[in-house]
C-alpha cells in the first residue's frame, strides 16, 4: 500500500514509517505497516474534506503514522507506549503541539472517546474498514493476530467478539456516519447470518 499525498507529510513521519517497516513483528497480520498507511490515507481524505489548516493537518498526519508504534514492543497499552517512544522524535514541535498529537493517539484507544473533531477524524480513520468493502480481508488479518495473542481460540469466539464490538461501536464524524454506517450494518447482518447457519449445521449434525 502506498502513502497518498506524500509531499504533505512532515519529515518525522517518514522516520516513524521507516522504523515501523524495520521493527514491527511479522506476526502482526493486521497491525502492520499497511494498516498505518491505510489510517494515514483516510486521515488525508478527512483533512481535505474538512478543509483543515496545514498546522492541524501535520499534527493529525504525525499521530496517524505513530498511533500504533507501540506494537513494536507490546499490544497492551500500545497507545501510551507509542507516545513515549515517538516523543523524542518530535524535537521540532512545541509542547502544545505534542500534547495535541498525544491526544490524537489516545483517541484511537478502544472504546474510543474523542473530544473534538480532530480526534473524531483519527478515531474514525482507525476503524474505517468496519464500514468498507474490504472488511472481510482485514478482519481475517485481525482474526489471525488475535489467534496468535490468544484473544480468541476459534471462529465461534471470533464471530461473537466481532458482533459485540461492531454493535457497540459508533462512528463519530458526520462523513463516516453518512458513508460507513450502512455498510457496517451489512457486515453485522452477515456475521449474524454466519452464526445462525453454524448453529443450524451443529443441530443437524447432532
Amino acid at each position: 500500500m502506498e502513502l497518498d499525498n506524500k509531499k504533505a507529510y512532515p519529515k518525522v513521519c517518514f522516520q516513524i514509517l521507516d522504523e515501523l517497516s524495520e521493527r514491527l513483528p511479522d506476526y502482526l497480520h493486521y497491525h502492520c505497516l499497511n494498516h498505518t498507511i491505510d489510517v494515514s490515507n483516510v486521515c488525508n481524505f478527512y483533512i481535505d474534506y474538512y478543509l483543515l489548516s496545514d498546522r492541524v493537518a501535520n499534527l493529525i498526519r504525525i499521530a496517524a503514522v505513530a498511533h500504533d508504534f507501540g506494537y513494536i514492543f507490546d499490544p497492551k497499552e500500545h497507545e501510551e507506549r507509542s507516545i513515549v517512544e515517538v516523543r523524542p522524535m518530535l524535537t521540532e514541535y512545541s509542547d502544545k503541539e505534542i500534547a495535541v498529537i498525544e491526544g490524537l493517539i489516545r483517541a484511537t484507544k478502544v472504546p474510543q472517546k474523542p473530544q473534538n473533531l480532530y480526534e473524531e477524524i483519527i478515531s474514525d480513520a482507525d476503524l474505517d474498514y468496519l464500514g468498507r468493502e474490504d472488511y472481510p480481508q482485514l478482519s481475517k488479518n485481525l482474526y489471525e493476530e488475535f489467534l496468535y495473542f490468544g484473544v480468541v481460540e476459534n471462529q465461534t469466539d471470533w464471530l461473537d467478539l466481532q458482533i459485540r464490538f461492531l454493535e457497540g461501536h459508533q462512528f463519530h464524524t458526520d462523513w463516516a456516519k453518512n458513508n460507513r454506517t450502512e455498510n457496517k450494518q451489512k457486515v453485522i447482518d452477515g456475521l449474524k447470518a454466519r452464526v445462525s447457519a453454524s448453529g443450524q449445521s451443529a443441530r443437524k449434525a447432532s
